[in-house]
């Protein structure tokens, strides 16, 4: 459950408790004991199910992208003060916090500055969010446009992959597996 908002983590926490009961309160009516347990396991089953899927089909929503308190961005080594323009990466079991869509895309820019000084865990890239700050939503890097405005990256909303995004997490794969 780490890394899901705590309100997931509760509801998969009150399905399991109320199937738990009514396994109990089938046991004082034996008579009815297996049509209350048959009624339970696919009650719970169909609950965890549904709840499993809204979670891998949303992950921006249900995920928890608070970063810890010492987080620094990767790219400036600066703390990260504020989520307005957050955005994440995760590379193995490591999450990397940037405090901004500029410096995610930078750090992929440079990726080889970064893999050549050590700071980058070996291992396989994962999950790339950003924080549209004029939604105030998360989107992973599928739903998201890379846009240059003046000097510095801006991440918006869109429903097609941006190309550049793609073929800079594309080079950062196919280096860090060359590793």
């Amino acid at each position: 459950f780490k890394g899901y908002k705590a309100k997931y983590v509760y509801l998969i926490g009150a399905i399991v408790l109320i199937s738990i009961t009514l396994s109990l309160f089938s046991l004082l009516y034996r008579e009815y004991f297996l049509i209350l347990a048959t009624g339970d396991i696919l009650l719970t089953l169909t609950l965890l199910l549904a709840i499993l899927v809204y979670v891998i089909k949303n992950p921006e929503k249900t995920k928890d992208f608070t970063p810890p308190e010492d987080a620094r961005c990767p790219y400036c080594n600066a703390y990260i003060t504020s989520e307005k323009e957050i955005s994440i990466m995760t590379i193995a079991n490591r999450t990397l916090y940037f405090d901004s869509a500029d410096h995610l895309v930078r750090f992929l820019r440079e990726a080889d500055f970064f893999i050549e000084k050590g700071d980058l865990p070996e291992g396989e890239v994962g999950e790339v969010f950003f924080k549209i700050p004029e939604k105030g939503e998360w989107r992973s890097a599928q739903r998201v446009r890379i846009e240059v405005n003046g000097d510095r990256y801006i991440a918006t909303a869109s429903d097609e992959p941006d190309p550049l995004l793609k073929k800079l997490l594309d080079g950062l794969k196919n280096r860090l597996g060359s590793k």
